[in-house]
C-alpha cells in the first residue's frame, strides 16, 4: 500500500474488502470452513423470516403504522417509488413497488434475519476473522522478528493526556457494549441515524480492537498502547467508525467484518514500515530526522489557562516598568497573533489594577 493512505484510514477498510473479493487464497478456505454453517444458518434464517412475516406484518400496520420507526422510513420508500417511477417509464412492464407497512416490515425482518446468522456462525466468523489477519500478514512474507518495538515518533509526547485516556477506557467500552445499542433503538425515525450513531460511539473501541494483533506482534505495554492511540486518536476513530459502519449494513456487514481485518493488517503493515523508518533515523550517527511535533486541539480549559497565564505575566511586567500608566506596556507583553478580545481584556484588567495603586 502506498504510504499516502496513512493520512486516511478507513481507505483500509475499501481496499481489504477488494481484497477479500478478488483474493481467492483467502476467501476459498474461509468459505469451504464455514459453508455448511453458513447453509443452515441460512435455512434457519429463511423459515424464521416466512413463518413470522405474516405477523409481523399486522404488528406493524396496527401497532406501528404510527410510529417514529416506520415513519422514518418514509423518506427513503418515497425515492424509491419515485426512482421506480422513472425507470418502468422505459420498461414495457411496470415495477412493482411495496406499500410502506411492508417496506417497513421488510427492513426489520433483514434485521433479524441479520441477528440469527450472526449468533448461529459466531464461532465461524470468529475463525475466518483471525485467518484473515494472520494470512494477510504472512502474505507479506515477514517473519515473526520483523515486528521491531516502538518507537516514538513524537518530540512532545502526549502522555498525560494518554494516562487520562486509559481512565475513560471503561467507559468507551460501556458505550459499545449491547445495552446502549437497545438504547440507540429510540433514535431510528431517522433512517440509517441509528447505524451511524451506533458506530461513531463504538469507532475508538473498536479501531483498538482491530489492531490488539498488532500491539501483541510490537510486544507493546498498557501505555505504550495508551500513548499509541492518544497521538493516533483521529485516525482509529475515523478507521473504527467507517469499520463499524460497515458491518452494521444486514448480511453484507457479516463478510465486510472479515474483509476488515485484512484492512487492518495492511494498515498495520504500513505503520510498521513507518516505524522502522524513524528508527533508522534516530539511530543514525546524523542525528536523523527531526521528529515531528504533536499537535492537539485547543479546548477550551486550554485556551482559559493560556490567557490567564499570559494575563498574569503581563501584569507582572507592567508592575516593573516606570509610570501609572500600564496601557502600553500592557499592549505591548500581549502576543500579535492572540484575538482582538483577548488583548483588550488584558489592557482591562492592567487599568483596573493600575487604578487602585496609591
Amino acid at each position: 500500500m502506498p504510504q499516502e493512505t496513512l493520512t486516511f484510514p478507513p481507505l483500509y477498510c475499501v481496499v481489504g474488502a477488494y481484497r477479500l473479493a478478488h483474493d481467492p487464497s483467502l476467501w476459498q478456505p474461509m468459505w469451504a470452513k464455514c459453508s455448511k454453517a453458513a447453509k443452515h444458518a441460512s435455512i434457519v434464517a429463511l423459515i424464521w423470516a416466512v413463518l413470522t412475516w405474516p405477523i409481523q406484518r399486522l404488528f406493524v400496520y396496527y401497532f406501528m403504522s404510527a410510529s417514529a420507526s416506520v415513519t422514518g422510513f418514509s423518506a427513503v420508500y418515497g425515492k424509491m417509488v419515485r426512482t421506480a417511477d422513472v425507470t418502468d417509464d422505459a420498461l414495457p412492464f411496470r415495477i412493482p413497488v411495496p406499500s410502506l407497512q411492508t417496506f417497513a416490515t421488510f427492513m426489520f425482518v433483514m434485521g433479524q434475519v441479520h441477528a440469527i446468522m450472526e449468533f448461529w456462525l459466531r464461532r465461524k466468523l470468529r475463525e475466518c476473522r483471525n485467518t484473515a489477519y494472520v494470512q494477510t500478514v504472512r502474505s507479506r512474507g515477514k517473519a515473526a522478528d520483523w515486528w521491531t518495538e516502538y518507537v516514538e515518533e513524537f518530540s512532545n509526547p502526549p502522555t498525560e493526556k494518554a494516562i487520562k485516556d486509559a481512565k475513560k477506557q471503561g467507559w468507551h467500552l460501556k458505550l459499545a457494549s449491547p445495552l446502549v445499542r437497545f438504547v440507540i433503538l429510540k433514535v431510528d425515525f431517522v433512517p440509517f441515524f441509528g447505524m451511524a450513531l451506533g458506530a461513531a460511539l463504538r469507532s475508538l473501541t473498536y479501531g483498538r480492537l482491530l489492531h490488539k494483533s498488532f500491539f501483541e506482534a510490537k510486544r507493546m505495554s498498557p501505555f505504550q498502547i495508551e500513548l499509541w492511540i492518544t497521538e493516533r486518536q483521529t485516525a482509529y476513530r475515523s478507521f473504527g467508525f467507517v469499520a463499524a459502519l460497515m458491518e452494521r449494513i444486514p448480511l453484507i456487514g457479516l463478510i465486510f467484518s472479515i474483509s476488515n481485518r485484512i484492512g487492518a493488517a495492511m494498515w498495520a503493515h504500513d505503520l510498521e514500515k513507518r516505524q522502522q523508518r524513524f528508527r533508522t533515523f534516530s539511530s543514525s550517527s546524523a542525528g536523523g530526522e527531526q521528529l515531528e511535533e504533536f499537535k492537539s486541539k485547543p479546548t477550551l480549559k486550554k485556551l482559559y489557562n493560556t490567557i490567564q497565564q499570559e494575563s498574569s505575566s503581563s501584569t507582572t511586567t507592567s508592575t516593573t516598568t516606570s509610570g501609572t500608566s500600564g496601557a502600553g506596556a500592557g499592549d505591548a507583553a500581549v502576543p500579535g497573533t492572540l484575538p482582538e478580545i483577548h488583548s483588550s481584556v488584558v489592557v482591562h484588567n492592567q487599568q483596573q489594577q493600575a487604578r487602585k495603586r496609591p
